[in-house]
């Protein structure tokens, strides 16, 4: 992933934690295919309160909320957000809110919106979140 677009995604990853009140760690991968974020987070699911929260993206299925399973960074995932690799910050937040009060705001399968390191448009959306922020 060009340089840009790993600013770009940082950004993309800080307005989505902007908006949230509870997250303890954000933890970026772009060395490997393919690119990740995880979100630890505070907060839990009513339908499984005693594993910890995790919202993560890829830049195939886009977000997902997770729970650690054995506390050893094994995950499962709960839900897909499943709009768009890239949605709005703010549908990020919206998302991860209703599952915290117990609604199912996503799919339980996994949407694949793009191959990893696909020649897309994926860089160049991302390279867009780095250009706003220097607005």
């Amino acid at each position: 992933m060009r340089t840009s677009a790993v600013s770009g995604l940082v950004t993309y990853v800080r307005g989505v934690t902007s908006g949230l009140e509870e997250f303890t760690t954000v933890d970026l991968e772009v060395e490997e295919a393919p690119a990740t974020v995880l979100i630890l987070l505070d907060s839990r699911v009513p339908t499984l309160p005693e594993y910890p929260l995790l919202l993560t993206w890829d830049e195939v299925s886009g977000w997902a909320l997770r729970v650690e399973t054995d506390g050893e960074g094994g995950t499962t995932p709960v839900c897909f957000l499943g709009e768009d690799v890239l949605p709005e910050p703010s549908a990020v937040q919206e998302f991860l809110r209703a599952a915290v009060r117990g609604e199912s705001p996503g799919s339980i399968e996994p949407h694949a919106f793009r191959w990893p390191n696909a020649q897309d448009d994926l860089e160049r959306r991302l390279e867009l979140f780095q250009d706003a922020e220097h607005r």
